[in-house]
């Protein structure tokens, strides 16, 4: 798991924002971590690339072998297991809604909040957001999928959601749906290496394509006093996506599920 962790940046699921939005002309801020551990097919894709690995310093990988191992980058690199650092600032302009920032490693989302149920008149707090964003990096995958690299990685993101929860001078509590569509598009190189008296070394591109899709829901908390909060966060989704491997004159679907579990902590700031 430590070498995965290091592979790159999972999409950022975590909201960390508790379900009232702050006063007038007040801000919100976090600054925290999460992990994302995804489960399932891309665990099965990735296992698979070392012995296609080793199989490449015998013999020249077949066409179908090389999909194989571009099959595996793709499923580490839409959902790596990392760990997210993140940064994120909301400003009050009119009551009841704000908008904000957020930025993670290689990647900024702008969004909006309004919240629809007041704890005073409702017993409880109730929010709606939408966002956007941008995500773009370059990284090996050699640690895990070896032989192949990842180039040009770009995705663009829209995210929404609704919370409910309650707060207090010392508490906020928060939960609800979460849904995120991502649109993404890169491309990966596999080095085939030089076999004496059999092959060169060589350089094989394809490109990859597609839409997918998060839903599920999260829950969280945090505890301090008035300004000053320690939260804890926890985000399930399940993750579909409609890819598209091009690999020489072949273009074909690539079917990835995965079920991501998604923790994280953070400090909360209401000034």
């Amino acid at each position: 798991m430590a070498g995965w962790l290091a592979v790159g940046c999972a999409p950022a699921l975590s909201s960390f924002t508790p379900a009232h939005v702050a006063p007038k002309h007040h801000v919100q801020a976090e600054l925290g971590f999460d992990v994302s551990v995804p489960t399932g097919a891309i665990t099965d894709f990735v296992n698979e690339a070392p012995a296609l690995a080793r199989a490449a310093h015998e013999h020249e990988l077949t066409e179908d072998e090389q999909r194989r191992l571009f099959r595996a980058g793709a499923a580490l690199a839409l959902n790596p297991p990392s760990l997210v650092s993140h940064v994120g600032v909301a400003y009050t302009p009119l009551e009841h809604f704000e908008i904000g920032g957020r930025l993670t490693p290689g990647a900024w989302r702008l969004g909006a909040r309004y919240q629809l149920l007041q704890q005073a008149l409702q017993g409880v707090d109730g929010s709606v957001s939408l966002g956007g964003g941008h995500y773009s990096y370059e990284f090996p995958l050699s640690d895990q999928v070896p032989l192949v690299k990842l180039e040009d990685f770009s995705r663009w993101q829209i995210d929404a959601g609704f919370l409910v929860g309650r707060h207090g001078d010392w508490y906020r509590v928060w939960g609800g749906p979460r849904l995120l569509l991502s649109f993404y598009g890169t491309e990966l190189v596999f080095e085939q290496p030089s076999i004496p008296g059999v092959t060169e070394k060589k350089a094989v591109l394809a490109s990859l394509d597609g839409a997918a899709t998060y839903l599920g829901g999260q829950v969280g908390g945090a505890l301090g006093y008035k300004h000053v909060f320690v939260g804890f966060e926890l985000t399930m989704v399940k993750f579909w996506t409609s890819a598209s491997l091009k690999l020489l004159q072949d273009k074909r679907d690539v079917d990835l599920q995965s079920f991501i579990v998604y923790p994280g902590l953070a400090l909360l700031l209401e000034l």
